[in-house]
C-alpha cells in the first residue's frame, strides 16, 4: 500500500497549501496562486467563519464533518462570513458541503439559503435532502461567485421568510473543477480503500456515541469531543487484512481500532477485538476477554520514535487467529481456542477529552497473507495439465503429510488421501516467491476432518499401501481404480505394478531403515482415513487411535506460520522434488545374484510428478557400490490414466568386472529431482568358459607329444588361477593361467588310439570353475622303416642260396611281428626278433637281377611297411 500512502501524503501537502483556515476573529489567510476558477484556491470551514445573527450551534456531534465540526442554520439572520484571497479577479465555482437531514414531513423538501459575495446581491442556492434517516450524510451544492483580486468575503445566510434553511453547513471549497481537493487514489491490486482521504470514502463511515470524526485539510481523519466511535457502515467478513496509518498528536494521545464487532450502534464494540494505540500499542483485546499484550521489545523497535510520525497497523483476522503487525513487524498473535465469527464491523475509537489520533489510508484485503512459497505445491494432473489425477504422487500431498506429521508431534509418519486436497498452493502467481493466503490454504484443505494418530504394524502398513489399488467393499474395482497416498518425508516405498494384486509393494523404508513387518509405527491421518474411508479398510485394524481434535486446516495454517511466514522470520516454502514411491520391475524376475560382467536390467516407473508445474528428471544416473555405471533417459509423457506410473526409464547396465563381491547396493538417482531408488543386490563371481586346442591333432605312439593351449574366458575379470589338464579323465598336469591362457604338452602315449583331453579350470574368487569340451588326440602307430640286406653279395645260379636279413625300426620302440619276402611267385615269411629276421631263399636258377619285395606286416604299435631288395644272380663258372 505504499503507492496509496505516498499519494495521500502528496494530497495532504496540496490541500494544506490551498486551505484558508479562518478564525473567529476573521483573520485572512495568505492568498493562493491559481488559474481563475480552475484550481482550488481555498477551503473554508464554516465553523471558522464569523458567526452572527442567532444562536451559535456547532453541530460537530453529527460526525463525518470537515475540520472540527459544522454549524446548524435554522433561524432568520443566522450567517457565517468567511474571507478568501483570490489570486485574480474572475468567476469562481464554489462547492458548499452540507447536510439536509430529516425534519417534519412539511420540511422534508429541498431547502435553500442565501449566498452573498462581498456583501453584494444575495443569490439563493438549493440544497436537496441528503437523507431521510440521519444527519450524517453530506453532499455538495454548487454555485458561482465573482471575486476581486485580493481579499473577498463569502457568506451563507438564513432567511426563513424566503426559504427553509434548516441545514448543517460544513465547508466551502472555492475553485476547482470538482468538489473535494483530496484526490482519490486507486489501491493496489486486491485491496479496497475504506478511507483514502476523500469525502466519498469518508461517507462510508458513521459515528456512534458522543463527538464525531472530521476530515482534515491534510486528507486525514481524527475524532473530536468523544467518547464515541466511527464505524464502517458495511460489515466485513473474514478472513481479511486491515491496514491503516495512524499518528498521535501528542504523547498522551490514545485510540483503538475495532474489528469484527457485531454491532456499530454504540461507542463500544459488541464482540470482536480491540487493537489499542498509545497505551498498550499492539495489544489484542477480545471484547469481554483478557488482553494479549504485544511483544514490548518488538513494539519499541518498530514504533516510529517521534510523536507525530505516521505508523502503520496491519491487522490480520481469521476465524482462529488475530495478528498485529506494526510497521511491517509482527508484534502480537492471538490464537483463539475456538473458531470465532469474523463477520462484523470495523471501527475507530473516538476517546474522551482532547486525545488526538489521526488516521489515513485505511484499506482492506479480503484475505490474509499466511506464508510465501518458493514454487507451487500442486496436485497431480492428467495429460491436459488441468484435470486432477488422484492416482498421482504430488508435491501438495507430500506437504500436507509433512504438516500432519509435524502437527501430531511424536508420530513417525503421515499418510494423506488425495481426496482431501481441494486446490493447489500456488499463491495465485506466475513468478516466485509468491504470497500464499488464508483462503488459498483453506481451499487446499477444505475438509472439516480432524487429525487422528494411530498405530500400525509393518504388515498393516503394507496392507494400507496395497489398497491404493482400489477395491470396493463388495470386491469390485471402482471408477477411480488407484489412489496414491501422500506420504511424509522420510517414508519411501517401491512397488512392482506388474505384480499380482496384494503383492505389489516390494519395499518400505522409514528414514532409510527397512520397515519391519512386526514392529509398530505411529501414523497420523485424517479422521476419514482413520475410519477406513476411501476403501482403505486396513486402517480399521489400527490400534491406539486418538482423535487430536485439530482440524486439518488449522494444522496447515500453523505449519505455514511456523515455517514460511516472512513476517515471523520464515523463508519461502520449497516443494520437495523427489518421488517417495517408485515402481521397480526386474524383467524376468530378480536373480539370486548378479555375476561380474553380467547384465543389470531394471524398469522404473513413477519417476515424475504428473503435473506440468513440477520439476522432472531428464535422466537417471546408475551406480553400483558407489561406482557410476551409466545414465539412462526418462520418458515423462503423461497420459490420461488414473495412475502413478508416469516417468519411466529402462536401465540396462553391466556389472563391472572389478565390482566387489557380495552384498552391495544398486543406486539410481534422478538428475534434477534427486529421486533415489536403492536396490540391495548380491554380486557373485563371474561364470567362465574353458576351451582346449591341441596341436598337432595326431602323434606317434611312444614318442610323439602334442602342445595344448587352454583358454579360459569370462565376462568378468580376466580369469586367473590353475587349470587341470586331464587325459582320459586322469589329471596329467596343473597349468597356471596367464592372461586367461595356459599351455602344456601331452604324450608320449604307450597305446595307439584316441585320447580324450579336457581342461578343468578350478576357478578363483572372482570367476567360477568351468570344464572344457573334450578334445580328441589321435595316437597313431609308429612309422616303420624296413631295410633288407642280401648275402652273399653275389649269388651263383643253381648253386648259392641267398639269405635276406630284414631289419625293421620305428621311433621309440622295437617292432615285432612278421615279415615277408616275395621273390617271383614265392613268398617267404619270418618273425622279427629284436626287430630283425632272416629269410633263406631257395637257389635261384637264372642269372640276372632278381627283385625281392620285403614287407613288414606291422604290429599293434607299428605301421606296416615294405621295401625292395635286388639280388644279383651270376652264372656258375664252368
Amino acid at each position: 500500500m505504499n503507492v496509496l500512502r505516498r499519494s495521500l501524503q502528496r494530497a495532504a501537502v496540496l490541500v494544506a497549501a490551498l486551505s484558508v483556515p479562518l478564525t473567529a476573529l476573521a483573520v485572512t489567510a495568505a492568498p493562493a496562486t491559481a488559474a481563475v476558477g480552475d484550481e482550488v484556491i481555498a477551503w473554508l470551514e464554516v465553523e471558522d467563519g464569523v458567526i452572527s445573527g442567532g444562536p451559535a450551534l456547532n453541530s460537530g456531534d453529527h460526525g463525518n464533518f470537515s475540520g472540527t465540526g459544522s454549524y446548524t442554520f435554522r433561524e432568520t439572520g443566522m450567517q457565517s462570513t468567511m474571507t478568501v484571497n483570490a489570486p485574480a479577479a474572475g468567476t469562481y465555482p464554489v462547492y458548499i458541503r452540507y447536510a439536509a437531514g430529516p425534519l417534519t414531513p412539511e420540511e422534508n423538501v429541498t431547502r435553500a439559503m442565501g449566498l452573498l459575495t462581498n456583501g453584494g446581491s444575495r443569490q439563493q442556492v438549493s440544497y436537496p435532502i441528503t437523507s431521510l434517516e440521519n444527519w450524517e450524510a453530506w453532499r455538495f451544492s454548487t454555485a458561482t461567485v465573482t471575486l476581486n483580486q485580493g481579499p473577498n468575503t463569502i457568506a451563507v445566510q438564513c432567511d426563513r421568510g424566503q426559504e427553509i434553511c434548516r441545514l448543517n453547513f460544513d465547508a466551502i471549497q472555492v475553485g476547482g473543477t470538482a468538489p473535494d481537493p483530496c484526490p482519490a487514489t486507486a489501491p493496489e491490486t486486491g485491496w479496497t480503500s475504506l478511507f483514502d482521504g476523500t469525502f466519498a470514502t469518508f461517507d462510508g463511515w458513521r459515528k456512534a456515541g458522543a463527538g464525531g470524526f472530521g476530515r482534515q485539510t491534510d486528507c486525514t481523519i481524527r475524532g473530536f469531543r468523544g467518547r464515541g466511535a466511527t464505524w464502517l457502515t458495511t460489515q466485513q467478513q473474514g478472513p481479511y487484512t486491515l491496514e491503516l496509518d495512524w499518528r498521535r498528536g501528542d504523547a498522551d494521545a490514545v485510540s483503538s481500532v475495532y474489528v469484527a464487532s457485531g454491532s456499530r450502534g454504540g461507542a463500544d464494540p459488541a464482540g470482536g477485538f480491540r487493537i489499542p494505540i498509545g497505551t498498550s500499542t499492539g495489544a489484542i483485546v477480545p471484547t469481554g476477554g483478557t488482553a494479549k499484550p504485544a511483544d514490548a521489545e518488538k513494539v519499541a523497535a518498530a514504533l516510529k520514535p517521534v510523536v507525530g510520525q505516521w505508523n502503520t497497523y496491519s491487522i490480520r483476522l481469521t476465524g482462529s487467529r488475530v495478528r498485529v503487525h506494526l510497521n511491517g513487524t509482527l508484534v502480537n498473535t492471538l490464537d483463539l481456542p475456538e473458531p470465532v465469527s469474523t463477520t462484523g464491523f470495523i471501527g475507530l475509537e473516538n476517546p474522551a477529552g482532547s486525545d488526538h489520533v489521526s488516521f489515513r489510508a485505511i484499506r482492506l484485503k479480503p484475505d490474509v497473507d499466511v506464508a510465501q512459497v518458493a514454487a507451487p505445491f500442486t496436485r497431480a494432473t492428467r495429460a491436459n495439465g488441468t484435470t486432477v489425477n488422484p492416482g498421482g504422487e504430488s508435491t501438495l500431498g507430500h506437504l500436507v503429510a509433512d504438516v500432519q506429521k509435524w502437527a501430531t508431534g511424536d508420530t513417525q509418519l503421515a499418510l494423506v488421501r488425495p481426496g482431501s486436497l481441494g486446490g493447489d498452493l500456488a499463491g495465485g502467481a506466475t513468478s516466485f516467491p509468491a504470497v500464499l493466503t488464508y483462503q488459498q490454504a483453506a481451499a487446499a484443505q477444505p475438509s472439516s476432518d480432524t487429525l487422528v494418530t494411530l498405530s500400525l504394524t509393518g504388515t498393516q502398513l503394507k496392507a494400507v499401501l496395497e489398497q491404493q489399488w482400489q477395491r470396493s467393499a463388495g470386491g469390485g474395482i471402482p471408477s477411480v481404480p488407484f489412489l496414491r497416498l501422500g506420504t511424509s518425508a522420510g517414508f519411501t516405498s517401491t512397488h512392482d505394478p506388474s505384480a499380482p494384486e496384494g503383492s505389489r509393494i516390494t519395499g518400505m523404508w522409514l528414514d532409510g531403515e527397512p520397515i519391519s513387518p512386526t514392529a509398530s509405527y505411529s501414523v497420523a491421518v485424517d479422521s476419514t482415513l482413520a475410519a477406513g474411508g476411501d476403501n482403505f479398510r486396513a486402517f480399521l485394524g489400527a490400534t491406539d487411535k486418538q482423535d487430536t481434535g485439530t482440524p486439518v486446516l488449522e494444522a496447515l495454517l500453523d505449519y505455514l506460520d511456523e515455517h514460511a511466514d516472512p513476517a515471523a522470520g520464515g523463508s519461502p516454502l520449497v516443494p520437495g522434488r523427489a518421488q517417495h514411491a517408485v515402481g521397480v520391475t526386474i524383467p524376468g524376475g530378480a536373480p539370486a545374484s548378479y555375476p561380474l560382467g553380467g547384465a543389470l536390467a531394471v524398469d522404473l516407473s513413477s519417476l515424475a510428478f504428473p503435473s506440468t508445474a513440477d520439476l522432472k528428471d531428464s535422466s537417471v544416473a546408475v551406480s553400483l557400490g558407489g561406482k557410476r555405471l551409466a545414465s539412462f533417459p526418462v520418458d515423462n509423457t503423461v497420459g490420461n490414466a488414473v495412475s502413478d506410473e508416469y516417468g519411466t526409464a529402462a536401465v540396462r547396465a553391466t556389472v563391472p568386472a572389478d565390482a566387489p563381491l557380495g552384498a552391495t547396493t544398486l543406486r539410481i538417482v534422478g538428475n534434477k529431482t534427486g529421486t533415489t531408488v536403492e536396490l540391495p543386490i548380491t554380486v557373485s563371481a563371474a561364470s567362465s568358459t574353458t576351451s582346449v586346442r591341441i596341436a598337432p591333432s595326431a602323434v606317434a605312439v611312444r614318442r610323439g607329444t602334442a602342445g595344448v593351449t587352454v583358454t579360459v574366458a569370462s565376462a568378468g575379470p580376466t580369469p586367473t588361477g590353475t587349470v587341470e589338464l586331464l587325459v582320459g579323465g586322469v589329471k596329467r598336469a596343473n597349468l597356471t593361467l596367464v592372461g586367461g591362457r595356459a599351455t602344456g604338452t601331452v604324450g608320449p602315449f604307450t597305446a595307439v588310439g584316441s585320447q580324450i583331453v579336457t581342461a578343468r579350470y578350478l576357478g578363483s574368487a572372482a570367476t567360477l570353475p568351468s570344464t572344457s569340451a573334450a578334445a580328441k588326440l589321435t595316437v597313431r602307430k609308429a612309422v616303420a622303416t624296413v631295410t633288407a640286406k642280401v648275402a652273399p653279395g653275389k649269388v651263383v645260379a643253381r648253386k648259392t642260396r641267398a639269405k635276406v636279413t630284414v631289419t625293421v625300426t620305428a621311433p621309440g620302440l622295437t617292432p615285432s611281428g612278421r615279415v615277408t619276402v616275395k621273390v617271383g611267385t614265392r613268398t617267404y615269411a619270418a618273425t622279427l626278433k629284436g626287430g630283425r629276421a632272416t629269410v633263406r631263399l631257395v637257389r635261384l636258377t637264372k642269372p640276372g637281377t632278381v627283385r625281392a619285395t620285403v614287407t613288414y606286416l606291422g604290429d599293434t604299435l607299428t605301421e606296416k611297411a615294405s621295401t625292395t631288395a635286388r639280388i644279383k644272380v651270376t652264372r656258375a663258372k664252368r
